[in-house]
């Protein structure tokens, strides 16, 4: 009984490992896919990327938390080889508000159509007025 016991929870485990593994890294379904978010210059950042039936991909950052300061949000798509998808970067200036940035700031890079088949990522960065790392989304295959 014990053996049998055992052998179930290692067939389990094993199960389980190898769907944790496998939900890594998103395929050709459409969807929205994003890393937990990240703490970075007393903001808290969440970067994800975005693909749809179209076939467009995008990738889109939110940030929210205390800094009260503007900051320089922006948002780019690399491919594997974490090349800049030309055309994807985008900036924009979000503001403090002297309270904390609420909802926060939200910046999205504009919608790329017909990308080749691989395997793609969004990262977010900010400046304010020093570089910060805003992480980078879980892959995205097509």
């Amino acid at each position: 009984m014990k053996k049998r016991l055992a052998a179930l929870l290692a067939v389990l485990t094993l199960a389980l490992s190898a769907s944790l593994f496998a939900s890594g890294t998103a395929s050709a379904t459409d969807g929205r896919f994003c890393r937990s978010p990240i703490s970075a210059d007393g903001l808290q950042v969440e970067t994800c990327v975005s693909h749809d039936e179209d076939p467009g991909t995008w990738g889109e950052v939110h940030t929210w938390g205390t800094n009260n300061t503007s900051i320089n949000l922006c948002v780019e798509l690399v491919d594997a080889n974490q090349n800049l998808v030309p055309n994807s970067r985008s900036c924009s200036v979000q503001q403090g508000n002297g309270l904390g940035f609420g909802d926060g700031g939200f910046q999205e890079t504009p919608e790329m159509w017909n990308l080749p088949s691989g395997t793609y990522y969004a990262i977010a960065y900010f400046t304010s007025p020093t570089y910060w790392y805003g992480g980078e989304s879980p892959p995205i295959q097509f």
